[in-house]
């Protein structure tokens, strides 16, 4: 059965896409059969890989408003992973979701496609978001972007005290929860200076890795490509590797 990860975090900018997409890269570099899931109404992964979502049989929007198979939604990019892409009606899907009534519906959805794949990742939007907390309910592990920098982890704090206050509480969770840093700043003296602040707090759930801000992931947007592809000997591109192998093994 497929281990599902959501991709998660309240602030935007924070490279939540970015390592969506590439980790999604990663795995299927090492033989690993993964979906990768946009929920986010702006499609920032669905255009990261080039897709049309207007191309698709039954979009992701269809799914939710009248309830056909996911399956139906699944694309193949030239990246050797799944995609189900998202699409603009997706803003008139989280309108119509109803809070304390609806969290769950993508639980519901995925469950026919977990024992096709081994990891479903799943992207969601920024803010306290409906879809974002379908994803959040869907999990079995939740990663959290967060850039090397002061603002970003308030927003890492924001997003803990509401999983711990209400959807724990509500559904009865108890999710892996891992910190991955973004956009770090090797050569200064305030990126390292953030993560060792935050190892004190939240201790083995920061993750070593640490993705270099680099100027080569918006190249990558840009040529529609994931960053294993477009520069694959670029230390983003290995550390992307290094999260999957981490992700890997955690799961053995």
């Amino acid at each position: 059965m497929a281990q599902i990860i959501a991709f998660s975090i309240f602030k935007g900018g924070t490279g939540k896409t970015t390592s969506a997409v590439n980790t999604a890269a990663a795995l299927a570099e090492q033989g690993q059969r993964v979906l990768l899931v946009d929920l986010d109404q702006q499609a920032s992964a669905t255009k990261y890989l080039g897709i049309e979502a207007e191309q698709v049989q039954a979009g992701i929007h269809h799914s939710f408003m009248h309830n056909t198979p996911l399956s139906l939604s699944i694309v193949k990019p030239p990246f050797g992973f799944d995609l189900i892409p998202s699409h603009e009606l997706m803003s008139a899907v989280e309108a119509m979701l109803e809070s304390g009534k609806d969290e769950d519906l993508l639980r519901q959805k995925l469950a026919p496609l977990e024992p096709e794949y081994d990891y479903i990742l799943i992207d969601t939007p920024p803010g306290k978001a409906m879809l974002a907390f379908n994803a959040l309910v869907a999990a079995d592990r939740i990663l959290i972007p967060v850039s090397a920098e002061r603002m970003a982890i308030e927003g890492l704090a924001d997003l803990i005290k509401h999983l711990h206050s209400v959807l724990w509480r509500r559904f009865d969770l108890a999710q892996d929860l891992r910190i991955l840093f973004t956009m770090y700043k090797a050569n200064t003296s305030h990126s390292p200076g953030i993560v060792k602040e935050a190892r004190k707090i939240y201790r083995d759930n920061v993750l070593s890795v640490l993705i270099p801000e680099s100027i080569n992931f918006p190249r990558s947007f840009e040529k529609q490509q994931p960053i294993t592809t477009f520069s694959p000997n670029h230390a983003g591109a290995q550390a992307y590797r290094e999260l999957a192998r981490w992700l890997m093994d955690a799961q053995n």
